[in-house]
């Protein structure tokens, strides 16, 4: 395909749907910390009441393939197994519980700053931003300083994005960088990929996490909800102490 010069309303609204899909991403990640905010507690403890079930359950089919095979239950190789098994379920569990943490911890800026946040942003969005800098792409500087960019707008650090900002314009500087007006192939189809990018973000959690945290009786229907589960899970989890009761689990002596 031909390398075709842009003309300026078509880069515009190629820029114009790169902002807004950064944007909309930045925004449904907000979301998603607010809602592990305010109910993360709800979350992690349902959560590892489920994965407490889910012990218990490969306690008691380890127990019954031992009596099926005629051997004794060693409380030792069951320790080790159902720890070789729950692994994978602890380790999410502990992520969890740390997400958790650093939602609650997340700090609040004022409208002030997120406006000098998004004004850095747009402006090296318009410098180095991959999709429109193509000959950018390749300079590993850049990509590490855009990476950052990244992390650093979406997570509100406006003084990191005040020194990424220095980092960037001094590095083209030195380095005599004139970024070129945008040369793409087939700016119309990638325009096309964006809006569909949007079009997801906006009708797919995170984002609608917002249609609860507007809501009031929508935020109290969601609590109930994880309350419920975690009553069902601890009913679940006594009836299988119940079934693990059953067993004679022996101390093997070496």
């Amino acid at each position: 395909m031909e390398v075709v010069k842009v003309k300026n309303i078509t880069y515009a609204k190629y820029e114009e749907v790169l902002l807004r899909r950064d944007s909309l991403q930045k925004e449904a990640e907000q979301y998603q910390h607010e809602y592990i905010r305010i109910f993360g507690d709800l979350i992690l403890e349902s959560y590892s009441l489920k994965v407490e079930c889910i012990k218990k359950k490969k306690m008691i089919t380890y127990c019954q393939l031992q009596i099926n095979r005629g051997r004794p239950i060693s409380q030792a190789e069951l320790t080790a197994y159902i720890e070789k098994e729950m692994m994978e379920y602890e380790a999410e569990l502990k992520s969890m519980a740390m997400d958790v943490q650093l939602a609650k911890r997340a700090e609040k800026i004022s409208p002030a700053e997120v406006h000098r946040i998004k004004k850095i942003y747009h402006a090296l969005v318009k410098l180095i931003h991959p999709d429109m800098h193509p000959e950018l792409a390749e300079d590993e500087i850049i990509k590490d300083y855009w990476q950052r960019i990244v992390i650093a707008y979406r997570h509100n650090h406006l003084e990191e994005m005040e020194e990424l900002d220095l980092l960037v314009r001094s590095y083209l500087d030195d380095k005599g960088i004139q970024p070129q007006d945008i040369n793409v192939e087939g700016i119309e189809e990638k325009i096309k990929a964006v809006e569909e990018q949007i079009e997801k973000i906006l009708t797919t959690n995170p984002y609608l996490y917002k249609l609860i945290l507007d809501d009031e009786e929508e935020s109290r229907s969601v609590k109930q909800s994880y309350k419920g589960e975690i009553e069902a899970f601890k009913k679940y989890s006594a009836q299988l102490d119940d079934v693990l009761a059953a067993f004679e689990v022996k101390e093997m002596l070496s």
